[in-house]
């Protein structure tokens, strides 16, 4: 496996916590290298590395070709080119984003989450696309079979709801994102259980609802801690 990359010895000297889980599967030499790889693009993103997240990912897709575990990284390829198409104005990486995830026939992944991979993307063209996404979530919160809770792609079904508000947030929705959010006011708890879920459910928390300056001080505190997306979506 050779991609050099901080995140990736981050990953590899920081395995799964209960503060940061990863799952790193045995399942064979080649999907446990990918789903590593994966991890270190997660933690890139985290970052703001955006493009170094990539280039983790597609490394990830091409280690895993022909093995169940492809299909998780396609996936989170369209997360990444989604988000740098929504960050940079960027055409082309939307289009590379729904060619990724036409590639997608649920042999991991199940169908809420790929309805979800799918309303994200569709929320920058298609009116209509917030509402259904809300939708979603509310359905997939009643019934978590939808979706793929082993680890690979979500730990907890909070999980699935972070990202549905994230992108609610980011593309500009947010009456539609405070509607959704209030539905989950009284399950606090759910967004508590490691440390990165928590940063993620303050910054939406704290994006729709708190004074600027609150952002502010919580943009400072995130960046110092390597969370700068959140950063990004508090302010």
């Amino acid at each position: 496996m050779l991609v050099a990359s901080p995140f990736l010895a981050s990953a590899l000297t920081a395995p799964g916590t209960s503060e940061d889980p990863t799952l790193i599967l045995a399942s064979s030499d080649v999907e446990s290298s990918a789903r590593l790889l994966i991890r270190a693009a997660t933690l890139a993103q985290r970052a703001g590395r955006l493009n170094e997240a990539l280039r983790l990912a597609h490394a990830a897709r091409e280690l895993a070709r022909g093995f169940p575990y492809e299909e998780i990284a396609c996936a989170y390829l369209a997360v990444l080119w989604g988000e740098r198409a929504l960050l940079r104005q960027d055409r082309g990486a939307l289009e590379e984003a729904q060619e990724l995830a036409r590639h997608l026939r649920g042999r991991l992944l199940r169908d809420g989450d790929l309805q979800q991979l799918r309303l994200q993307l569709a929320l920058f063209t298609t009116p209509g696309a917030s509402s259904r996404l809300s939708q979603l979530t509310l359905e997939v919160w009643q019934r978590p079979e939808l979706i793929l809770l082993d680890g690979s792609w979500h730990w907890a079904r909070s999980g699935f709801i972070v990202k549905s508000l994230e992108a609610l947030i980011l593309t500009t929705y947010l009456a539609q994102a405070r509607e959704l959010f209030r539905a989950f006011e009284r399950e606090v708890a759910s967004f508590q259980l490691y440390e990165a879920l928590r940063w993620e459910w303050n910054a939406i928390r704290l994006r729709l609802f708190a004074p600027l300056e609150e952002r502010r001080t919580f943009r400072r505190l995130a960046c110092a801690r390597g969370y700068l997306r959140q950063a990004i979506i508090a302010l």
